[in-house]
């Protein structure tokens, strides 16, 4: 099966703080069901000192929809104040993209060549 991971940086909303600090919501058993829901699997939840975001999750979905879908609620409900995605790869991945990246460059020509 092929699956995409990612890394998600979130800063919370001033609300979502003081939401969270007022309830003690556990924030980690919920986006782990959002997760899964979409059809993924949180590999961690960790959060972040003295950085732009607070937040850092890894992620793991069959792809870029239910990654996706997995985080409109939480940004479209204003948890987050700002967020970035950053796609991961594995070595594995690497290895196979250098395969590739050899059979590409028998054809490719650069610009003026």
């Amino acid at each position: 099966m092929i699956v995409a991971m990612y890394m998600l940086m979130a800063k919370y909303s001033p609300a979502a703080l003081k939401a969270i600090a007022e309830t003690s919501s556990d924030r980690e058993a919920a986006a782990r069901a959002a997760v899964e829901a979409a059809g993924g699997k949180m590999h961690g939840f960790y959060g972040m000192l003295g950085q732009e975001y607070g937040l850092a999750m890894i992620v793991e979905a069959p792809g870029h929809a239910e990654y996706i879908g997995g985080l409109i609620p939480a940004i479209s409900s204003g948890t987050f104040e700002s967020w970035k995605s950053i796609p991961l790869y594995t070595w594995a991945d690497m290895t196979k993209a250098l395969k590739i990246a050899k059979k590409v460059q028998t054809v490719y020509k650069p610009p003026g060549r």
